[in-house]
């Protein structure tokens, strides 16, 4: 999650340095985009495991 969270935020902070902005605009979509996406990960990892749980209790 936190490689995740870390790509997106440096890839959003490489992009604000190479095409400035006022609102470092790619650097929020970036963050932002990667806690979506990161999180993401983890909802299906957890749902997966414990239907792997689940199915062996029987």
């Amino acid at each position: 999650m936190i490689a995740i969270i870390g790509l997106g935020t440096f890839g959003g902070v490489k992009m604000d340095e190479t095409y400035p902005n006022q609102y470092r605009v790619f650097t929020l979509i970036g963050s932002l985009g990667s806690i979506a996406i990161a999180l993401y990960v983890v909802i299906r990892r957890v749902t997966n495991f414990s239907k792997k749980q689940n199915s062996s209790d029987e």
